[in-house]
């Protein structure tokens, strides 16, 4: 049934008023969750040969995760776990040295994989002396083979001992699990329930009044976005969320607002990292004259490798190159690229197989670190 309703008086107040009209678009793109996430968020146990590495971390079903082996029986261990977790099995977040041994031996036992972000796991183990099976939680540490095989935060610049065991006890997943947002489709389930919660009721009309009196352009690396305000976001300075003072707030590219301090509920597909770098590139912002500025331009999944790539002291690398087909059109973007070697380093895997295609040498995070001396040798 059609339903005809007056709305003039309604109108009329609104103008009376002086109200003004916006046009609301969303500053961040949230997926859905599905049966797959909730499962991952619990903990799931899997055959380790479902786990793939192929960027070099841990992933499921085109989701990050994070694995580690449940039992704790061996030698009543459990008890002492549940006391301190760093006595417990680690968890792994990478293709490591130490899961390569486990399969070099044969191990190859079931772990659990999940994407919660408080790292506290559930663990087990069997009392055999009252025969007896002991259940619990407890927060694990991360494998530290793992942080060395991705470089995370230049962990291998890191000295052995006191210092890497402290960056271990600190070491937080939803900064983790941030940083390589972009290397996966899904978003994990605790960063999604988490991200909007922190706002104010009114929050919408205030990001789109900040965000129009600077004309939707970022307040860090100057890009405009008028034409795609989604990707505006508006930052709050003092990382106070209730505190919507003028003062206090500032628009932000994603890209720049995921890179600042204490950022974990910012996830931004790689989609929209390359748009914002292409962005870039277009309106002449994508300017490197140091390895300082490819950090800051470059994906956040990129600084392990930048990190040793500055240590060999090799030319500066572009970013986000656009590699075109014999018809000019554009069709893959790089990360990380040296045009003049044809040599560069991606996420995306069919991005990476299409430049092969052209003569390229492509590399993907984890052989970029693991294959360091022949990519030095190829750029230089």
């Amino acid at each position: 049934m059609k339903l005809t309703v007056d709305l003039s008086l309604l109108q009329q107040a609104v103008i009376t008023m002086g109200a003004e009209k916006i046009t609301y678009e969303p500053t961040t793109s949230l997926i859905p969750t599905k049966k797959i996430d909730r499962d991952l968020f619990d903990g799931l146990e899997v055959n380790f040969k479902d786990i793939e590495f192929d960027t070099g971390l841990a992933s499921y079903k085109g989701r990050q995760v994070l694995l580690y082996i449940k039992d704790h029986s061996y030698n009543n261990k459990i008890y002492s776990v549940l006391d301190d977790g760093s006595k417990g099995n680690k968890y792994h977040v990478a293709d490591c040295s130490k899961l390569d041994e486990m399969r070099r031996k044969g191990r190859f036992e079931r772990y659990v994989v999940t994407n919660k972000l408080d790292g506290i796991f559930a663990v087990s183990g069997n009392d055999k002396h009252k025969d007896i099976l002991i259940e619990g939680e407890s927060k694990l540490s991360v494998c530290q083979y793992c942080l060395e095989s991705i470089n995370y935060n230049k962990f291998t610049s890191i000295p052995r001992g006191i210092v890497r065991r402290t960056f271990v006890q600190n070491f937080e997943l939803a900064d983790f699990f941030e940083t390589y947002s972009s290397f996966f489709k899904f978003m994990p389930k605790g960063i999604a329930d988490s991200s909007a919660s922190y706002y104010s009721n009114d929050w919408k009309l205030i990001s789109n009044k900040v965000r129009t009196k600077f004309n939707f352009q970022c307040q860090q690396c100057g890009l405009d976005l008028n034409n795609y305000k989604r990707l505006l976001h508006v930052h709050h300075i003092n990382a106070v969320k209730s505190d919507n003072s003028s003062v206090n707030l500032t628009p932000l590219c994603c890209d720049c607002h995921r890179k600042q301090p204490d950022h974990k509920h910012i996830f931004i597909n790689h989609e929209d990292t390359q748009l914002i770098s292409t962005l870039r590139r277009a309106q002449g912002l994508n300017v490197r004259k140091s390895w300082l500025d490819v950090y800051k331009l470059a994906d956040p999944g990129m600084h392990g490798v930048i990190d040793v790539l500055e240590k060999y002291h090799l030319s500066l690398p572009e970013i986000s190159y656009i590699v075109k087909n014999n018809k000019k059109e554009s069709e893959v973007t790089l990360e990380l690229a040296w045009p003049f070697k044809k040599v560069a380093i991606a996420i995306d895997k069919p991005q990476a197989i299409a430049a092969t295609k052209q003569g390229w040498k492509v590399y993907s995070m984890r052989h970029a670190l693991s294959q360091i001396d022949e990519l030095a040798q190829r750029v230089r």
